[in-house]
């Protein structure tokens, strides 16, 4: 069986989601904002490394953590020649980080947080605000539970060939999601959590985080005109620890 993120399931997700070199417009967007240069960054969920990579052919110093051993092992092959960058098995739900130091920039993008169980979220959160240095800047996207909830997703002529097909619970946030990625005859399950804005803000206050943004796009310039987004970026700066 073919699963996404691991194996053969990490090819046809690189594949589908930055076979036009996504990852690096969307370094390229971050750093439109981001402008510290010899900063300490982490990439939760880093997958096969592309943006960890990206960062550190920019000068940066960056950790890359995934949950999946087989996403780490080919991240570590990419970065044999890069000294910047290294990549760690890890699990942010259960593992602790401060073991590795503080972050000036802590990031993790494509819904990983919505894969976390949703009572482990706050804790998630303090644990990052934990790891990250004095206004420092934590960015990192969830899917949104709002009305009305798009129950399918059909992409463009132009778009990646995937088609979601998605189930909400919207008194709890649990959220059930189909992908059928056309070009490679596979469909994925996913059980994941969709958050509101309010719920958002509401476990990175109290988690130590202030100054909150959100928005649709990455580069946190276009103005929010969904009614009903798919997901939405967060970015906040560290406060005082609480």
């Amino acid at each position: 069986m073919i699963e996404l993120y691991r194996d053969s399931g990490l090819e046809i997700y690189e594949k589908s989601h930055y076979s036009n070199r996504e990852h690096i417009t969307e370094v390229k967007q971050i750093l439109s904002w981001y402008m510290p240069r010899n900063a300490r960054i982490l990439d939760i969920g880093c997958s096969g490394g592309l943006h960890a990579l990206e960062f550190a052919k920019r000068g940066f110093s960056v950790t890359g953590i995934d949950i999946e051993p087989s996403a780490i092992a080919l991240a570590r092959k990419r970065s044999s020649v890069h000294r910047k960058v290294e990549f760690r098995v890890m699990d942010i739900e259960k593992d602790g980080i401060c073991g590795l130091g503080k972050f000036d920039f802590i990031y993790s993008i494509g819904n990983v947080l919505s894969h976390v169980k949703k009572d482990s979220l706050p804790g998630v959160f303090r644990k990052i605000r934990e790891s990250i240095s004095e206004n420092g800047i934590f960015l990192f996207d969830v899917l949104i539970n709002a009305e009305p909830f798009l129950e399918e997703i059909i992409p463009g002529k132009n778009d990646i060939q995937i088609i979601w097909k998605r189930e909400l619970d919207s008194s709890t946030g649990r959220m059930s999601m189909d992908g059928t990625f056309l070009g490679f005859g596979f469909t994925q399950h996913f059980d994941v959590w969709g958050y509101t804005i309010e719920e958002v803000t509401g476990m990175l206050g109290s988690s130590g985080f202030g100054n909150i943004e959100f928005s649709e796009k990455l580069d946190f310039v276009a103005a929010n005109k969904t009614k009903n987004p798919i997901s939405l970026y967060f970015r906040a700066e560290a406060g005082e620890n609480i």
